[in-house]
């Protein structure tokens, strides 16, 4: 593939792969962690509340503001939308894919570097930041930025890059906590003492990188203070005395592994390995040989390392395994170090497009490779066919692109590697098309709390309330309804609230009778079947077992 055909397959892709992340910023935002940091930002927005963060009423200490500060400020421009929410995050990740393409390109040739750019575009990790916004999408796209500038600081040494750098550290940090400044520093570090550059861990320009870092943190610490530190008899997390300040420099991400945090899901010690599989998919399969061959070369290099960049697979190795430590662990806490996996993979498969010989190990994990792809396919059809059966036109479609897929593979007059590129891509695109047009909005049907909020802002008239009966919560109701609503109801406070045509009440089905008792004229207006869609299970999606393996809810009026 010459450089032309590359560029233009590239621009392409890059497209493609935006209307598909914008179609996706558009699907209902799944509970738990997206809808509940919308709610937070909409009534940060309405409040006015942007130093002392509030949820519901109560102290919230979990996350740093800057995600729902930016939230806001899209909120003030587009209004109060979830693509609105989404946006400064996925535009904070274009950036991270943008700052790929930089720093790669600082070390590599120009298609090696477009090409990592375009890997960590096509990767899972990429679909589901675009789509479920966390914490980590714009973490993502702050720590490369910063790991960009940093290594144009390390080349040329001008104050610009140490100063964008800190901001790119500060603004992670503002995102997610200490995380957005230890994977800076590891990268760095691991790159000087492989080079035994010692000089390098002391320049005078660092105390400027602390010093905008610095006053970049003070107006989220001075909040932290003002609402915590000065306010020791307010308990959280089931202490009195939390300090806001302790909490966000040490408590969140080192009493993790410390076991001062109460937060502990006893993963298991390689689960975030496992994870990466998937989330790298489909380059996964690609990204182990890349890997191995880089931390061979560099234990092999290590008398006599040259020039060759290390920070890449020095920060994804030691950031890995240090995320590993942590004794509560989520698949999404490796996404940050996804471009690093981008740019060893890049590496690998551009060195290969120049071997006459391919290695035998390459070999073995491009067939591989190729069968995972057959696989993507596979589970599409089973998707369409069998666990949420699709009309005739989506897997007509999936078929046609299964077809054009086997052309490719065998008759396109391309030579291997540039095959490869192209069918991994294609694929990619096509399992986020379905998944952005059919598997997700069917598996939002599933969603409770959306699903009766598009109910009733049809059908309920102005001034309705909705009742949630008992211990029932859903922040997806409470930021899609746009009719007001009560948690926690019980029996007696249920008939004080009670106004005939104008009262709603979503109940668990055993709470039916109960309710009725009550008053006769309570009626059953809808019966729903929740599942949590950000935590599939196999019982869930098979369909034969789907039925004991969903919430029984009902929707009733008075």
């Amino acid at each position: 593939m010459n450089s032309k055909v590359f560029n233009r397959f590239f621009y392409i892709s890059l497209a493609v792969l935006a209307v598909i992340y914008w179609i996706g910023m558009h699907l209902e935002l799944m509970d738990v962690d997206a809808t509940t940091y919308i709610v937070l930002a909409k009534q940060m927005f309405q409040s006015g509340s942007y130093l002392q963060v509030f949820l519901g009423g109560n102290d919230y200490l979990d996350k740093p503001p800057l995600l729902f500060w930016t939230a806001c400020l899209s909120f003030k421009i587009f209004g109060i939308h979830d693509w609105a929410y989404r946006l400064p995050s996925v535009l904070c990740l274009a950036l991270g894919i943008y700052s790929v393409y930089r720093y790669t390109k600082i070390f590599y040739s120009e298609q090696a570097a477009k090409m990592a750019a375009l890997i960590m575009a096509s990767c899972m990790a990429a679909y589901v930041m675009t789509n479920d916004v966390r914490t980590d999408t714009m973490l993502t796209g702050w720590v490369m930025f910063s790991l960009w500038q940093l290594a144009e600081f390390n080349r040329s040494l001008k104050l610009k890059n140490i100063l964008l750098g800190a901001m790119g550290v500060a603004f992670a940090m503002l995102t997610k906590g200490p995380i957005g400044l230890i994977i800076s520093v590891t990268t760095f570090a691991v790159e000087f003492a492989y080079k035994r550059q010692w000089k390098n861990f002391f320049r005078w320009q660092y105390l400027l990188a602390l010093l905008v870092i610095a006053v970049l943190l003070l107006p989220m610490c001075y909040g932290l203070y003002e609402q915590f530190d000065l306010h020791p008899e307010k308990k959280m997390y089931d202490r009195v005395g939390t300090s806001g300040l302790r909490f966000f420099f040490w408590t969140q991400s080192f009493g993790r592994i410390t076991g001062e945090s109460s937060w502990n899901n006893n993963p298991d010690p390689f689960f975030l390995f496992h994870s990466f599989l998937w989330s790298f998919a489909p380059w996964s399969i690609l990204f182990i040989p890349a890997l191995y061959t880089e931390i061979r070369n560099k234990i092999k290099n290590f008398r006599n390392p040259g020039d060759a960049e290390t920070m890449s697979v020095g920060g994804f190795v030691l950031i890995l395994i240090f995320l590993s430590r942590s004794r509560y662990q989520l698949p999404h806490y490796s996404f940050p170090i996804h471009p690093l996996a981008a740019i060893i993979t890049a590496k690998y498969l551009h060195e290969n497009i120049f071997s006459i010989t391919k290695s035998q190990l390459f070999n073995i994990f491009r067939s591989v490779h190729i069968i995972l792809l057959f696989v993507i396919f596979a589970v599409l059809f089973l998707i369409e066919f069998y666990i949420f059966p699709a009309p005739a036109v989506v897997y007509l479609l999936t078929i046609a692109s299964f077809i054009l897929f086997l052309y490719m593979l065998g008759f396109l007059q391309f030579s291997l590697f540039p095959k490869i590129l192209l069918i991994t891509v294609w694929t990619f695109v096509t399992l986020t098309i379905v998944f952005d047009t059919y598997f997700y909005p069917k598996l939002m049907t599933y969603q409770t709390g959306s699903y009766v909020s598009r109910y009733l802002n049809k059908t309920a008239p102005e001034g309705s309330t909705l009742l949630i009966y008992k211990d029932y919560r859903s922040f997806s109701m409470q930021f899609y309804c746009n009719i007001p609503s009560v948690e926690s109801m019980n029996g007696e406070r249920l008939k004080s609230y009670l106004v005939k045509g104008k009262t709603y009440i979503l109940a668990d089905t055993g709470d039916m009778k109960e309710i009725q008792s009550i008053n006769p004229d309570i009626s059953i207006i809808g019966k729903y079947y929740g599942h949590p869609p950000a935590l599939l299970s196999l019982n869930f999606l098979n369909p034969s077992t789907r039925s004991k393996n969903v919430d029984h809810r009902v929707l009733m009026k008075y």
